[in-house]
């Protein structure tokens, strides 16, 4: 099951028209709600420095997404 999900992150490539939807939603939501549980469960100090480096992992997935696979780019259909 496990392997099954890294498969899908590491090969999912949604139509042109919701890529762009897909990086906001990846990059906004597991980063706030991580940093939002940690901030309840040990502080603000702290819960802030968790979601900061938890989200580093998050970004550099988008940022591989957007620059090595180029997500932005058209696709032509022929």
């Amino acid at each position: 099951m496990f392997l099954k999900i890294i498969y899908l992150i590491k090969y999912f490539k949604p139509p042109f028209k919701w890529r762009v939807p897909y990086l906001i939603l990846v990059c906004t939501v597991p980063t706030i709600t991580l940093t939002h549980f940690s901030c309840v469960e040990f502080g603000i100090k702290t819960g802030v420095t968790i979601g900061f480096f938890c989200s580093i992992p998050i970004i550099c997935y988008a940022c591989h997404k957007v620059f090595m696979e180029q997500w932005l780019e058209e696709e032509e259909d022929d």
